[in-house]
């Protein structure tokens, strides 16, 4: 990516930035309290343990660390003098990615996921058992593609995972059937859908082009534009 393409893309986040209006901080010491009261209503920080929605994976403190962290280990670090120190037991604490590129989600998510938040989104859906050489190439390709874009210092669009193989209803749902598959979607609406194979920086440019205003791609050429609604689907359905 050149200097020119670069100043391109944060030409087209400040006019985003710049759409959203400011917003005021509350002066009224009573009215500031009637929303922190409300905040700590609607999002509790202490959940207890006979709370029948208390996740089973908690870890004991009612979220899973795999929430937050991807991969996590921990090094015991020997002191001078701990005699006791067993280096064969070492634990290394390390968090391989604390923010994932791409998150894993399930159709009961899938509508908070596109229709809650409607800021660019792309979908991959997967298979293991179809393809899988390309369905693993396809998501690290994403993945750097991802970086790419937080490398020039600009927000990259969400990207979500969907298991074909668990998700049954929901591919269906979407209407995929080659795997794998990336669906470029924006304010509702489905833009894209690419089955091929592509490279990091020819997702960055797609990336770029359909949610930036970035010109087109050469890997796009002769491609139509298409607009199909995305599809609700609830997981209660099933």
């Amino acid at each position: 990516m050149d200097d020119e393409e670069r100043q391109e893309w944060r030409k087209k986040i400040r006019e985003v930035i710049s759409k959203n209006p400011a917003v005021d901080e509350e002066a009224d010491p009573d009215e500031r309290r009637k929303k922190m009261q409300k905040l700590l209503a609607d999002y509790p920080l202490v959940v207890d343990e006979d709370d029948p929605n208390w996740p089973e994976d908690a870890d004991g403190w009612g979220f899973s660390l795999g929430q937050f962290f991807n991969k996590i280990t921990i090094k015991n670090v020997k002191k001078d003098d701990d005699d006791n120190y067993d280096s064969e037991n070492e634990i290394v604490w390390q968090d391989d990615d604390y923010i994932r590129p791409i998150k894993d989600i399930t159709s009961a998510e899938w509508e908070e996921a596109v229709f809650k938040d409607i800021s660019p989104l792309v979908v991959l859906v997967h298979n293991r058992y179809k393809r899988p050489k390309e369905n693993e190439k396809i998501r690290n390709e994403l993945e750097n593609a991802v970086h790419i874009i937080w490398n020039c210092r600009l927000p990259s669009p969400r990207c979500v995972a969907i298991d074909a193989v668990k998700e049954l209803g929901l591919v269906s749902a979407l209407q995929v059937s080659v795997f794998p598959e990336l669906i470029f979607i924006k304010a509702g609406k489905i833009l894209h859908r690419e089955k091929a194979i592509r490279t990091a920086d020819e997702l960055s440019r797609m990336m770029a082009f359909f949610y930036f205003g970035a010109a087109m791609p050469p890997c796009l050429s002769g491609i139509k534009n298409i607009e199909e609604d995305v599809p609700s689907y609830s997981s209660n359905l099933q």
